[in-house]
Order: structure tokens, then sequence, then C-alpha cells
């Protein structure tokens, strides 16, 4: 594996769909490992439609930066105004270290760059959290810092129970891969967003944490004989909040129902994830979900529907629910072409009739462990994922792919729109 010929996916920036492999026999020999550092090469990485959301925004929040151009990349592809490399969700090995605490051929868990080349990072231990390290790289230190936090599994002595799970490719390794940072987004609003506990109430979006800058309520978290209606309902994330949300002890703390909005290519795996109370299709109208019940409050989450359906339904449904709560999660995969004017529409249009809030993970993240504590909150996360990683999502399969070229194919796959909500995109390196 050292002296392997590393291979990098490269992107054009105003055209993410459109990639290259690009080999960088140049890149060997790899340099003496600095003080503080870890020598790191992708071992496991999953495929989402956050990717693209990485590409399209990469710019506007600094995504293109976490994993730069390396200096060996050929002409043209090393002009980073125009080319650049988008990340993934995943395992690196530790090919090298000259930090003790973190031995040759450990793991980490985190953000990862997509390709065999190593990367150099320098990184310190938490001071805290013993299985977490914070990337002190300079040229990352702008970046959120959601990105720059990793997991280690070091290997005890001389073998290591993940290395061994990531060897065989089991189901635990896919899922921490493919949902794992998924479920911090779910847990992060089930758990503090939208609490029950006033105390654990934090707002969903970028900014500070006061009041005037943030400002979000009791009351705005209170989901209780609430309907929530969840869009894009098949997506990973969305799965993952629903199943957080149903499994609430039954009382005043559960929404009244929560209805999965759907296409009818989704319909079938939406439905037999058991996770929603009822699923209706994106066509239907929207005042006839509801019957003749009568609804104290409307709570619309779109977790990435298309070409705008859930604003369209939450416009048609405040004239009878005025209080109706619009919570922005995902995006649907943007044809780049279109991707900076609808991000430039939405940024300069009319304000809504309805009360808009837009979570971010990091944000939310970091108010959490400011109402409870750094050690409570991650225990308290890690308690939730266990199961999730475990048993995943009803009716989601696992489908894995061996090196580059199987990535480049996934990569193709989710831009034609050709992977289905009931697969999951998994890639050994």
């Amino acid at each position: 594996m050292a002296d392997e010929i590393p291979t990098v996916q490269i992107l054009d920036k105003k055209n993410y769909f459109s990639q290259s492999l690009i080999s960088l026999p140049n890149a060997l020999p790899y340099p003496p490992l600095p003080p503080s550092s870890l020598r790191l090469r992708t071992s496991v990485l999953s495929l989402t439609v956050n990717n693209f959301t990485y590409a399209a925004l990469g710019n506007l929040l600094h995504w293109w930066d976490v994993h730069r151009l390396p200096s060996s990349t050929p002409a043209p592809y090393n002009d980073s105004s125009k080319y650049g490399r988008i990340s993934a969700w995943g395992y690196t090995q530790v090919l090298d270290s000259t930090i003790a605490a973190i031995p040759k051929g450990s793991y980490l868990w985190g953000y990862v760059p997509l390709g065999t080349l190593p990367e150099d990072l320098q990184v310190e231990m938490h001071p805290t959290i013993a299985d977490q390290v914070l990337v002190t790289s300079e040229h990352r230190k702008h970046v959120m810092p959601i990105y720059n936090r990793y997991f280690v599994y070091a290997p005890p002595g001389t073998t290591s129970p993940r290395a061994d799970e990531i060897a065989r490719k089991t189901t635990g390794v896919a899922h921490d891969a493919a949902l794992r940072v998924m479920h911090a987004t779910a847990f992060l609003m089930e758990s503090f967003v939208f609490s029950a506990d006033a105390s654990r109430v934090v707002a969903p979006g970028i900014g500070p944490d006061d009041a005037e800058s943030s400002p979000w309520s009791a009351d705005d978290a209170d989901l209780s004989d609430s309907s929530v209606l969840i869009f894009a309902p098949g997506s990973k994330a969305a799965c993952l909040f629903a199943a957080l949300l149903r499994a609430r002890p039954s009382g005043k703390d559960r929404p009244r129902r929560i209805v999965g909005v759907t296409s009818a290519s989704s319909q079938a795996f939406v439905a037999g994830t058991g996770l929603y109370d009822s699923v209706v299709l994106t066509s239907a109208e929207p005042l006839t979900v509801f019957g003749n019940a009568a609804e104290k409050r409307v709570v619309v989450f779109d977790f990435g529907g298309r070409a705008g359906v859930a604003q369209r339904w939450a416009t048609v449904l405040t004239a009878s629910y005025p209080s109706l709560q619009f919570i922005g999660v995902g995006s649907a995969i943007l044809d780049p072409k279109v991707a900076e004017s609808v991000f430039a529409a939405a940024a300069k249009g009319p304000a809504p009739a309805y009360k808009v809030a837009r979570v971010n993970a990091g944000d939310m993240r970091r108010r959490a462990i400011k109402a409870i504590g750094e050690e409570a909150y991650w225990a308290q996360e890690a308690r939730s994922w266990e199961g999730f990683r475990r048993d995943g999502i009803k009716g989601l399969k696992m489908s894995w792919g061996e090196g580059m070229g199987d990535v480049v194919r996934g990569w193709d796959r989710l831009a034609r729109g050709e992977v289905l909500p009931s697969e999951g995109l998994v890639y050994k390196l």
C-alpha cells in the first residue's frame, strides 16, 4: 500500500457532475511526517446526496478547502480556481504517526477525501474526550469545527476490533459511513432543537447563541399535538429523525402524526420503513392531507424535496394554518447549471408567509454541548447511535463497492438520479 500510485477524484467546480480520476505518480515518495501529525489514507467511504451539496455550496461554506488539490496534481487539474476535491464520511487508516497516543494501524472516523492519496494532518488530542482528535492544520482553521473532529479507533495492542470489522466490510461499518453523520443531525434536532425539556432547547441555525440572533423558544420546540410533514421522507436523515420521534414515550411529547410526503418512485420504500403514520404523494392536494381533522400546529420538515415542493405545500397550508413552521434540513441534488441561481433566488427572494428555520449541525452541536456539557453530550449521542449502527433503517440495503473505479461509477449514478432511497453506497478502498 505504501508504494501504490495514488489516485484521487477531482471535480470541475462549475460542473461537479463532471469528475476525473487522476493518478499521482509524482506524489511518491512521501516526505517525512512532521511532529504532531498523522498520515491518513481513506479506507471506507459512503456517497450520498450530501456530497453534491458540499460541491454546490463549496465556495460559500469552504468545503473545497478541506482537502486541497495535491501539489503533484498535473495540469490542467492543478488550477484550483477551476478544479477541486470534495469529501465524504467514513474511515481513514493511520499509515504513520508522530503522536504517541495514536499508533500506526489505528483508524479514524470522520470527514475523508475521495481518493487513495495519503493526507498529512496536524492534530491535537481532545483535552477531555480520550477517543477524539481535532485538526489543527493551518489550511483548515476556517472550516466549521464539525469537519475537523475525528473519532479514534486505536489498536489496543496488535489487533483492532474496528480494523477487523473494516476488513470484513460489516454492516456496522457500512452504517458508520452512510448513516452516522445523518444520525448526528437527526439526534440534535430531536433531542435539543425540538426537545420536550425546555432546559435542553437550542436554536437550529447558523449564528451566535444570543436570542436576538438565533431566536428559538420552548414554544417553537414543542411538537406535542402537532402534525409533522416530512418531505424527502426516504432520505437517510429523514428516516432517522422520524425513528427518533416515534421512539418518544407516548403522551404529550410526541407529535400527533408523522406524515411522509414523497414521490411515487419512493413511496414503497417510505411506507416499508414503518416510520410514518401515513405516506402521501407530493402530487396530492395539500389541504386534503388532514381530512376533516382540526390541527393545532403544522410543522414542515424539508429534507430535500425536489423542485421546491415543500415550499409550495407550505404556502398553501399557511392560509389555513398561519402558525405553520418550516424547517429546512437538506436539499435535493441540483444540476450545476442551475444551482447558483437557485441558491441566489432563495437568498434574495421575498420572505415567505410562514416562519422558516434552517438547521446547521455544527452550530446545533456547539449549543447542545454548552447546554449539557461535552462528556454528557457525547455519551448521549453514542447511546442513541448504537441501535442504528446495529439495525440501520428497515428496507435500506447497503451496497459495497471496491476501489476508486467503483466510487467514480457511484458518483455518476447519483448524478443521473439512478440511486433509489433503498440503496446505500459504501466503498472499501
